[in-house]
């Protein structure tokens, strides 16, 4: 037993590593894409759309440009005769081109560098471009410079962008905020834990293999949106777990905020909810009417949450539009099939797949990085959550860690039957927390090996059921 002090020194160590481990890798990758800039721009899978939509929020919405030393731009041309005829005129108004139209396939974009930002906007004023980006190189990709990433809300994008203004417009600091994401999510897996069991030791154990997972590693060191599910989610249901529903539906309306599928947590949420109700001697009736109330209010939550962050964007394109793109344009985007044509679409899997490793996203090249956690792990917990399953009847520690990963499967199952069948494996690090916190709280169940007999005689029990069930039909 870990006296008080003990663990917080093992907790600092394990968070120590998480540090340094996702600052190499981003690191890493930055030296990796600078050393063929300008042909490759620094950005790494689907930050290309995140990081861009960060940039024009900044300067879109609220007329801000990011911090650069010297001053960038990407300057935008509606014809590729405007953009060499500018090129001629650049010296004369003593701007430096760092890269043309050579490294461009889909844009007209100068990528320059000038003493001020007046000499830019002159420069750019007078050879009629048709937009000016400040900061990083932008994406290449049709219209990158008008566009706001709408399908997803804009929390992430508001700190992102918040970074590159403090900080400076570069690859390192836009994967920051992910840095810290991954760290959270690797304290709230200990504090969830430790709420289940009352156990530090086995806390620690689960935050120590959260933070060198390979999924969570990636995911935290690039800057897409998913690790701030992981991490609000792992939140939510450790808020959830000490009995602060309340809270935890409030936690869960501003968790939507960084992208809609943080909403997956309220299945186990409301699992959670109804043990608890239960568990206080509720009659049925009185537990499906405080339900309904729970629900209603992550619903208002939602709806609170979403209206909130998206006041700037309300503002600029009218709440009709936003809630036609930001809301249901969202919603039918993330229940539609996106890129399926193999030749050109990355891989795509099914929610089971993640658990095997099966068509895994490849979030890097040279060296390759698959969005994949640690499979045998994720294999042997999707194994026992099934095999687990006739026992949940009844009250064990290990029950409200089965609500979690299997309420979360759930929901992702659910929006692929509903026509999402373009996820993606980086989906899975929402799940990669609970994951390894039921992983460790059943087989620590199961070294008591009456557990496990119990398990199989609830399994032999449901086969004589229905055994018995069926040849009853033919009787």
């Amino acid at each position: 037993m870990l006296n008080k002090f003990m663990v917080y020194i093992v907790l600092t160590l394990i968070v120590a590593i998480a540090v340094y481990t996702y600052c190499d890798l981003a690191l890493f990758i930055e030296k990796k894409e600078l050393s063929t800039f300008p042909n490759t721009k620094g950005y790494v899978s689907d930050e290309v759309w995140y990081v861009n939509s960060a940039r024009n929020i900044l300067h879109k919405i609220f007329n801000l440009v990011p911090s650069t030393s010297p001053i960038r731009a990407s300057i935008i041309f509606t014809s590729k005769e405007s953009l060499l005829r500018a090129e001629t005129l650049a010296n004369f108004y003593d701007i430096k081109i760092i890269a043309g139209a050579n490294v461009f396939s889909k844009l007209n974009v100068l990528y320059v560098e000038a003493q001020s930002i007046e000499s830019i906007t002159n420069f750019a004023k007078n050879v009629n471009a048709g937009d000016i980006v400040y900061g990083w190189i932008v994406g290449d990709h049709e219209n990158i410079n008008n566009y706001l990433n709408l399908e997803h809300p804009p929390t992430a994008k508001y700190v992102i962008a918040l970074f590159i203004y403090m900080l400076g417009d570069k690859p390192f600091i836009w994967r920051i905020p992910s840095i810290i994401m991954g760290v959270l999510t690797v304290i709230f897996t200990f504090l969830l834990v430790y709420e289940l069991t009352k156990s530090q030791e086995l806390g620690l154990i689960a935050a120590a293999v959260v933070a060198v997972d390979p999924l969570i590693k990636v995911m935290s060191a690039v800057a897409l949106l998913d690790i701030y599910v992981a991490a609000f989610t792992t939140l939510t249901l450790y808020v959830a777990a000490k009995g602060r529903f309340k809270e935890a539906a409030l936690l869960l309306g501003f968790a939507s905020t960084f992208k809609f599928t943080a909403v997956i947590a309220a299945i186990p949420l409301v699992f959670m909810y109804l043990n608890h109700m239960f568990k206080k001697g509720f009659k049925t009736s009185d537990v499906i009417s405080s339900t309904t109330y729970f629900v209603i209010l992550m619903i208002l939550s939602f709806i609170f949450f979403q209206l909130l962050v998206s006041v700037p964007f309300i503002l600029r394109i009218g709440l009709g539009e936003w809630l036609k793109q930001g809301i249901f344009g969202a919603i039918s985007w993330h229940l539609s099939a996106k890129c399926v044509d193999p030749t050109k679409c990355p891989p795509y899997s099914a929610p089971w797949e993640w658990f095997f490793g099966i068509n895994s996203f490849v979030l890097y090249l040279s060296p390759n990085i698959p969005a994949q956690g640690f499979v045998p792990a994720y294999a042997i917990s999707f194994i026992l959550m099934w095999f687990a399953l006739p026992s949940m009847v009844n009250d064990r520690t290990s029950r409200k860690a089965w609500y979690m990963i299997f309420g979360i499967f759930l929901g992702y199952l659910i929006i692929w039957l509903l026509g999402s069948r373009t996820q993606y494996s980086f989906y899975a690090v929402q799940l990669t927390p609970l994951v390894y916190s039921y992983l460790i709280i059943q087989l620590h169940e199961y070294l008591n090996r009456e557990n496990i007999i119990e398990t199989i005689n609830l399994w032999r029990k449901l086969a004589l059921g229905l055994e018995k069930t069926i040849f009853s039909i033919f009787r």
